[in-house]
C-alpha cells in the first residue's frame, strides 16, 4: 500500500480514539480475498483466473441499519482464451493490476450493533461509486507489455481508452460482531464499468499489414495471436472480422473477508449516553 496511504490512515486512527464521542460511529477496517473479472475473454468467471487482492476501509454508522463505508482495494484480473475451446484460435489473454477508490452505502437487514436490542449478526446490501486505474498487459516470448498504447485494434491516438475510469460497484455481505470493539465480516462484489477494454479487447481485427506499417511488428502480434497456435502458419483475421464484442461492457469483482475495530466500547443502556445507535 502507499506510504501516503498508510500515513492517512495513522492519522486517521489518532484522531479518532482520541474523539471518543465521534468514534463511537466510526470503524476503521481491513480486507483480504480475491479479484477477478468478466468480460471479452471470460464470458464467466474462472476460478483459476482468481488473484489475491486487499484493502482497508472506514465505517461510519449513520444508525442500525444504515452505514457509510469509505475504501480503497487492490487486486488483479486476468483472463485468456485457452480457458474456451471456442475461442481456441483467437488465442489473447490479458492481465491488469485494478486499484481503486470507493465510496459505498451499507444496508443491514437486521439492527446491528453491539447494545442492547441490537443482533450480532446481519446480512446486508452495500451500493456505491468508484474510481479505478487499470492497464492492461500481455505477455508475449517471455516479456510483458502494455496493450494500451500499441493500438491493437488500430485506434488513432485520440481514441484509446482511458486507464482511469468510473465504476458502479453494487452486492453483498454478511458481518458479525465479535465483542464490543470487533466486527467480523464477508461480501462479494461486483463493479459494473463503463469501459469494454479491461482487456483489450472490444471491436474489430485492423488490416494487419496497414497495421504492420504504422504501429510496427509487435502490435500486429499482439492483436492477432492466432498464428501461435499449432497447426497456424499466417494470422487468421481479415480486415473487419470481430476482434470482441463492442456491446459488452467489461466487470470485475472482489470477494473478500473483512476485520473492523470500532475505536471506544459503548456503554451499555441503562448507563450509555444516548447515540446514534438508539435511533
Amino acid at each position: 500500500m502507499p506510504k501516503s496511504i498508510i500515513k492517512l490512515t495513522s492519522f486517521l486512527a489518532v484522531f479518532l480514539a482520541a474523539n471518543s464521542s465521534f468514534s463511537q460511529k466510526w470503524e476503521i477496517g481491513g480486507m483480504l480475498g480475491a479479484s477477478n473479472y468478466n468480460g471479452d475473454l471470460a464470458r464467466e468467471i474462472v476460478l483459476k483466473e482468481s488473484h489475491l487482492a486487499g484493502g482497508a476501509f472506514f465505517r461510519y454508522n449513520l444508525g442500525k441499519y444504515f452505514s457509510i463505508k469509505p475504501s480503497i482495494q487492490v487486486g488483479t484480473i486476468s483472463g485468456s482464451d485457452a480457458n474456451f475451446k471456442e475461442n481456441k484460435y483467437r488465442n489473447l489473454s490479458f492481465k491488469s493490476n485494478i486499484t481503486e477508490v470507493a465510496a459505498m452505502m451499507e444496508y443491514n437487514f437486521k439492527p446491528f450493533g453491539v447494545q442492547v436490542r441490537t443482533e450480532s449478526f446481519t446480512p446486508y446490501v452495500q451500493f456505491g461509486v468508484g474510481l479505478f486505474h487499470f492497464n492492461p498487459k500481455a505477455k508475449y516470448n517471455g516479456d510483458w507489455f502494455e496493450l494500451r498504447n500499441l493500438h491493437t485494434e488500430g485506434q488513432t491516438t485520440k481514441e484509446l481508452y482511458k486507464l482511469n475510469q468510473i465504476s458502479v460497484p453494487f452486492g453483498m455481505g454478511l458481518k458479525w460482531t465479535v465483542n464490543n470493539n470487533l466486527t467480523l465480516g464477508f461480501e462479494f462484489v461486483y463493479r459494473k464499468t463503463f469501459t469494454d477494454y479491461l482487456d483489450d479487447v472490444s471491436k474489430t481485427y485492423p488490416d494487419l499489414p496497414e497495421h504492420t506499417k504504422k504501429y510496427g511488428t509487435l502490435s500486429a502480434s499482439l492483436s492477432d495471436r492466432s498464428a501461435e497456435i499449432d497447426g497456424v502458419t499466417d494470422p487468421l483475421s481479415t480486415i473487419g472480422d470481430m476482434r470482441g464484442d463492442p456491446g459488452l461492457q467489461d466487470w470485475y469483482v472482489f470477494t473478500m473477508f473483512s476485520f473492523s475495530y470500532r475505536f471506544t466500547p459503548v456503554v451499555c443502556w441503562p448507563n450509555k449516553p444516548s447515540t446514534v445507535w438508539d435511533y
